[in-house]
């Protein structure tokens, strides 16, 4: 390594390639360099092959100094010496790069590591990558599928949640879709996402689980929506079910609100308007105490005590 070149090739770590030259730009760096195996034999025949040209490839690679790089990478076509031999020619593979692809596999495992674990947008690493966003999603799809399928990501889980997220907001094709997620809720890790969020969705997936590991799940939080407590039934129906603190605190606002809106209506006989007592608190009614200052709560109070004679929405607050 007592050369530029060796220098280069230390950087760019990728065994087996011969760093040729590397020329930067404001946009990206190129950096060309060629495969160094000089002996190959036929892959039909097992014949000692020759040399025949080189084959220019160029792929993305890990960005360098903010720049995306490109790789020029010639890879030699060899062929076989047997005349009678039906392979003729064929051009050599790189470890480091799969065939047909645009970037290198450790680019695409980068890129799995940022979109999957860092939870970076698949737009804003594809533009650090200098590709576009199906290339990244490509690489996520070839790079993360194993992950996600090891048995050994999961392992047992003993409090597991489940809830539902928009997927994809309606328009005049189709209704919301909506996905149901599963989640460790001890390690706070993605377990698996199903499709729907109906009873029928949730039952199909427990049933493609293994019930020796459903049989070690005692707990499971959801929202409180029916589908979902028939959806564990009966592949969960021995888990303790609870419903999870977010859709609990929403029920009990929901029901403040309701009071107060009837109490506004039957004392001043009309809608919350800006002036009113009830009205200028309602925000307030919804904010946890430990979240209140002095003079919020003096507020609070005072709103209560003018627009709310008998104190049946400050006997909802306090259930609240």
């Amino acid at each position: 390594m007592n050369d530029a070149i060796g220098l280069a090739e230390a950087m760019l770590g990728l065994d087996g390639l011969q760093v040729l030259d590397v020329v930067e730009s404001p946009s990206e760096v190129v950096v060309t360099v060629e495969t160094t195996a000089e002996v190959a034999g036929c892959p039909t025949c097992g014949v000692r092959a020759e040399a025949q040209d080189r084959l220019r490839v160029d792929v993305r690679d890990l960005p360098f100094g903010g720049r995306p790089v490109r790789l020029v990478l010639l890879k030699r076509r060899w062929r076989c010496r047997d005349l009678d031999c039906p392979a003729k020619t064929w051009t050599e593979e790189c470890e480091h790069v799969a065939p047909r692809s645009v970037i290198t596999l450790r680019a695409g495992a980068e890129a799995t590591r940022h979109v999957g674990e860092l939870a970076m947008p698949v737009a804003v690493v594809a533009r650090e990558l200098g590709v576009c966003w199906w290339t990244v999603m490509n690489a996520v799809v070839l790079h993360g599928t194993p992950l996600v399928d090891d048995p050994k990501r999961v392992g047992k889980v003993r409090s597991l949640g489940i809830d539902e997220t928009s997927f994809l907001a309606a328009n005049r094709e189709h209704s919301t879709i909506y996905a149901t997620g599963l989640v460790d809720l001890r390690r706070r890790q993605m377990i698996d996402m199903v499709e729907g969020n109906s009873a029928a969705d949730l039952r199909g997936w427990c049933a493609r689980q293994d019930p020796a590991w459903l049989s070690d799940v005692r707990v499971v939080a959801t929202d409180l929506a029916e589908s979902y407590r028939a959806g564990i039934s009966p592949h969960l129906s021995h888990a303790t079910r609870v419903a999870d603190p977010f859709h609990v605190v929403r029920v009990a606002n929901r029901c403040v609100d309701q009071v107060r809106r009837r109490v506004q209506n039957e004392t001043l006989g009309h809608r919350g308007r800006k002036h009113d007592p009830l009205f200028k608190i309602r925000k307030l009614l919804l904010k946890g105490t430990e979240r209140l200052d002095e003079r919020g709560q003096d507020r609070l109070l005072l709103g209560l005590r003018i627009g709310d004679p008998h104190d049946e929405l400050l006997g909802a607050w306090l259930a609240n």
